[in-house]
């Protein structure tokens, strides 16, 4: 009993990627592994063992297939397969992921390398909302260095770990790279508004700003989804903290400048929550 697989190569991209059609399910394929293309030819029909294949890319848009060959054709070998390796780790842990990752993460790792080559690293402004609200996508981001340091011998800083997690959170969210930054930015904003209304610096390692700026990604999600939540205890949040409750609204009108989405009163209510418990942080530390 064979474990092989019958392929006809349809384009050798490089001595170790092929495009080739699988003859039993006649699906176009991206294979990636050690020596794949060494030698062979268009047309070539060839029995690969699954062993010998490192990673099988299926694709069916043609325009992702053309930039990812644009992109095979221009970086070097190890750094496509570093990437790969990556992806692979990254979808066992967090399910499938939007087949643009092979063309983001790549394009950025490539020029992520070049531009360290040249002594130039460019810092992460949204390193510590990046680990506050992406952690497992930080984790991989971590791996994905160790992957990068052993493969190409090269060392990433901690913003770039931070970039690979926004482009593994976008592609596990179907959102482009773009829209992940804005929604980051807008996080990052809205913590700044309460600090200015605080007069307060906060310390992304407390436990209060972690609730509170997950509490707003997840109002956000919801909202975007047409989802609402029901606060039974709406009427005494509006009383009680009357100030944070404000500062939640100063948030709502900024996000809805920039996002388009009306945060509800009883989402609002959850936030002050969020807010007044940073209060009495705050208070604490003071006295």
């Amino acid at each position: 009993m064979t474990n092989k697989t019958k392929y006809q190569i349809k384009k050798v991209i490089n001595n170790n990627v092929i495009l080739a059609v699988d003859l039993q399910s006649h699906e176009e394929v991206i294979l990636l592994g050690k020596g794949l293309g060494f030698g062979k030819k268009e047309k070539m029909i060839i029995d690969l063992d699954k062993s010998q294949i490192e990673k099988e890319f299926h694709t069916f848009d043609k325009k992702i297939k053309e930039e990812y060959f644009t992109l095979l054709q221009q970086l070097d070998e190890d750094v496509i397969s570093a990437c790969e390796e990556i992806i692979t780790i990254a979808e066992e842990k967090l399910g499938k992921l939007n087949e643009r990752i092979h063309i983001v993460l790549t394009d950025h790792v490539g020029f992520a390398l070049e531009r360290l080559k040249n002594g130039m690293d460019i810092n992460n402004p949204f390193l510590f909302e990046i680990k506050t609200l992406y952690p497992k996508e930080f984790e991989i981001g971590k791996i994905g260095a160790e992957i990068i340091r052993n493969r190409l011998n090269t060392e990433i800083s901690e913003s770039e770990i931070g970039f690979i997690a926004l482009h593994l959170h976008s592609a596990r969210q179907n959102k482009s790279i773009s829209e992940t930054v804005k929604d980051t930015r807008l996080l990052k904003e809205a913590v700044e508004i309460v600090e200015k209304a605080l007069d307060y610096k906060i310390n992304p390692q407390d436990l209060a700003y972690y609730r509170l700026i997950n509490h707003l990604r997840l109002a956000i999600n919801r909202m975007e989804q047409d989802k609402q939540v029901e606060n039974p205890l709406l009427d005494t949040i509006k009383q009680r903290f009357s100030l944070s409750f404000e500062i939640a609204r100063d948030i709502a009108s900024h996000i809805r400048k920039h996002k388009d989405i009306k945060i509800t009163d009883d989402e609002l209510g959850y936030m002050a929550i969020h807010i007044e418990r940073l209060r009495e942080l705050m208070k604490s530390n003071n006295e």
